[in-house]
């Protein structure tokens, strides 16, 4: 590779997005072809990008970086590329979350990785009905991908029609439908006849470049198909490797908790039956307690809804009921599309609060209020918390979101992740800002409210696959801040912290320990939770481990769902352990599910105490 070429591919592995026009414009005076340029500089710097996200090398923030170089890459390039004999017209994919999902973020790494493998990409967005991916398709006859994202389970019936309908169009045959999100695994690919299903951005792009390269789409379909199997035999194997070695030095606290151990050896134990909250304690000693069951779910605590967050959330107009656009207390314009369970941030022209992070002090008008709320808008908030009392609860302060989900629903996640890195400096300030105004809630909360005993905070850090940040960057911008909240809340009189992302994010659990949280709340199954336990089962508790993905969907079987959880309950052991939905509330999008949950727990209550 000839050094101009290899200048452009640095540019766009070391996110250069101010230096990458002049190399292309100097590597053309130079006489290198386009196509050399395109192909053995920016595809395969894009390449590299994302093996690297593929392999947890490479975060999402530095996905939109390098695509916002490779883009201004191309529009020196582009012109050139018209009149160059030797290159390729370029095939087309239409992108899109399918209708009723209002996620884009799956869908835009899709989109910058088919680019980065010389696809003109047509974007269709997010909520996008199917009708529009095949007017899009008749818009563009040079269209060979279409690639759905569905991240919401209630979202599959608009999934299967969607795919149902581009399959029954004359030239099906020649276009490849990808599949992939939250809610999407292999059989459910095969279950609606989608052609590819990719677990990330990277493997979409590769085989959408095995399209280019002339190889069949019956052929990519089943090697994919052979992939993903592969993959889910090789993590079966791991586990029941993993199960197998019981080295005499190893830690395997989620086999059995030490309390009970002593118990067992003892021979005896007479104890009264603890109460909610003693059990609560005893599970949070980690592996130095000694409960007698299994926490049910959300058992120990209630949430408030207090004033402060109805003015931020807009509760008043929200309570999870299906919603149209509306706007929240910080002035973002939200949506709740039916079967979500909550709301999403809606951007695009007039809809972003702040559109330059350099001006966020300006821009940043809309800020709900805190300690201007009058005492008597909180009666109903301290009935709520003496009803709480009354069942033995702990009475818990719920903040949604939390800071690093309330600045990118300000700017939207690609400006959001993308300002970490180039304007470190006013993210700071903004977080610093965010922080508080979170401790002026608290403040304000246990003032009109004195039973609070436990904080239960919202703030998402990842995807199903990886965290949003790398752990670095994480630690930079929010140990200190996640740290003085809970530390304030604490010194003030409050108990415990449950920090809630319903997530992967087993790189980050360090940060959630050392900001002072008792318990993760929302851990997916992906986490590999047992690990987890073993490693740092002394220090915190994890809540969840039985993904609402798996089971919160539309048709679903008791039989399957109480089998599912006794086994997600066995695989994770009684200790330092809370067997929970995923969803970071006590309910289910499905009547039923929540309560199938609880049954299935209170039955392997059995086998450990």
């Amino acid at each position: 590779m000839n050094a101009e070429v290899e200048a452009i591919k640095n540019c766009i592995l070391g996110y250069k997005v101010r230096d990458i026009a002049d190399k292309v414009g100097e590597a053309l005076d130079k006489g290198v072809e386009p196509t050399v340029i395109l192909d053995d500089g920016m595809v395969a710097a894009m390449t590299e990008i994302g093996e690297g996200f593929k392999n947890n090398t490479i975060y999402m923030p530095q996905m939109p970086m390098a695509a916002k170089a490779m883009q201004l890459g191309l529009e020196v390039l582009k012109p050139r590329l018209a009149g160059d004999a030797n290159a390729k017209p370029s095939a087309k994919a239409v992108v899109g979350s399918v209708l009723g999902d209002v996620h884009d973020i799956g869908k835009n790494l899709v989109g910058i990785m088919l680019q980065g493998a010389g696809y003109e990409v047509i974007d269709l967005g997010a909520d996008v009905e199917k009708s529009k991916f095949t007017g899009a398709m008749d818009d563009n006859s040079a269209t060979r991908v279409v690639a759905i994202s569905s991240a919401m389970t209630p979202t599959r019936d608009a999934l299967r029609e969607t795919v149902a309908d581009i399959k029954a169009r004359p030239d099906s045959s020649n276009v490849m439908v990808m599949v992939g999100g939250a809610t999407m695994d292999q059989m459910f690919s095969d279950e609606i006849h989608a052609d590819v299903y990719t677990v990330d951005a990277a493997s979409a792009s590769d085989r959408a470049k095995d399209l280019v390269a002339g190889i069949a789409i019956a052929e990519i379909s089943e090697k994919s198909r052979k992939m993903a199997y592969d993959a889910m035999q090789v993590r079966e194997n791991v586990k029941e490797e993993e199960a197998a070695t019981n080295d005499a030095g190893a830690i395997h606290r989620h086999k059995q908790p030490s309390g009970i151990r002593r118990v067992a050896e003892a021979g005896h134990f007479e104890r009264k039956p603890l109460t909610i909250k003693e059990n609560f304690a005893e599970t949070l000693k980690c592996d130095k307690g000694c409960p007698d069951r299994f926490v049910e779910q959300y058992e120990a605590f209630d949430i408030l809804f207090d004033p402060v967050l109805c003015h931020a959330r807009n509760l008043q107009d929200e309570l999870f009921q299906p919603k149209p656009l509306y706007i929240d207390g910080w002035g973002v314009t939200e949506s709740i599309p039916e079967g979500a369970g909550g709301s999403h941030p809606v951007h695009g022209p007039g809809k972003t609060v702040i559109t330059d992070i350099t001006k966020w002090q300006d821009q940043l008008k809309s800020v709900p209020p805190t300690l201007s709320i009058p005492s008597a808008e909180w009666d109903s908030t301290r009935a709520m918390a003496k009803d709480i009392e009354g069942k033995g609860k702990h009475v818990a302060l719920w903040i949604a979101g939390g800071i690093f989900e309330k600045i990118h629903f300000l700017l939207g996640m690609d400006e959001a992740l993308r300002a970490y890195y180039e304007h470190p400096e006013e993210m700071h300030e903004l977080v610093d800002f965010m922080t508080n105004w979170e401790i002026e809630c608290i403040d304000k909360n246990m003032e009109e409210v004195d039973s609070i005993s436990l904080l239960f905070h919202h703030d998402d850090w990842g995807t199903a696959i990886n965290s949003f940040l790398d752990p670095q960057t994480h630690r930079d911008f929010f140990e200190k801040p996640y740290e003085k909240i809970y530390s304030h809340f604490k010194a003030n009189g409050g108990e415990y912290v449950v920090h809630h992302s319903d997530s992967w994010a087993a790189n980050l659990v360090p940060i959630m320990i050392d900001m002072g949280a008792d318990v993760w709340q929302g851990p997916i199954d992906a986490n590999d939770i047992p690990s987890l336990i073993d490693k740092y089962g002394d220090k915190i508790v994890f809540m969840g481990g039985i993904d609402d993905a798996v089971v919160d969907i539309p048709n679903w079987n008791k039989k399957e769902v109480y089998d599912y959880a006794v086994s997600k309950i066995r695989e994770n052991g009684p200790n330092s352990y809370i067997p929970c939905l995923t969803r970071g509330l006590g309910v289910s999008i499905y009547d039923g599910v929540y309560d199938t949950i609880t049954e299935a727990i209170r039955d392997t209550n059995k086998e450990y105490f």
